[in-house]
């Protein structure tokens, strides 16, 4: 049953169900096709065949039809299908010859899974001293209020 009381929800919920049963290759083709007028240019931009790109199943089309309508939950499914393959990456870097990206890679996934370290700000004033605040040009004390 339809979200009557939020359509754009509802949009969102069929789109993701869509593009849940679509292959890798038809989410990037579904993504092609808001760029190009023709499933052809669509099929060819992203190295596909258009015949091929014909024979597949009317879902393609709906997903179509719906990104036009929702194009941020299509960017999140591909985000989340991508996921894995980034750690991947990412990961590989703590392998690397050169120690400063070894470096950087680890402390990258050691503050993603436990968090920054404390880092503490310290403001003083003038030579240490306690710091100083005043009210310059403020239009409520000067008279200058546009409003009376």
């Amino acid at each position: 049953m339809e979200n009557l009381s939020n359509p754009e929800k509802s949009i969102s919920d069929e789109l993701e169900r869509v593009l849940e049963s679509l292959t890798l290759d038809q989410v990037r083709f579904v993504v092609a096709r808001q760029e190009f007028s023709t499933d052809k240019e669509a099929a060819e931009s992203i190295g596909m065949k258009p015949d091929t790109v014909y024979r597949w199943p009317d879902a393609v089309k709906d997903a179509v039809r719906i990104m036009a309508l929702d194009g941020l939950v299509t960017a999140r499914h591909i985000r989340r299908r991508s996921l894995a393959k980034a750690m991947l990456v990412k990961v590989k870097g703590l392998d690397s010859d050169d120690d400063n990206l070894r470096q950087r890679v680890a402390t990258e996934i050691i503050e993603w899974e436990m968090g920054k370290a404390k880092q503490t700000t310290e403001v003083t004033g003038e030579d240490g001293g306690a710091l100083r605040i005043e009210y310059v040009n403020d239009w409520r004390h000067s008279g200058d209020d546009p409003a009376t």
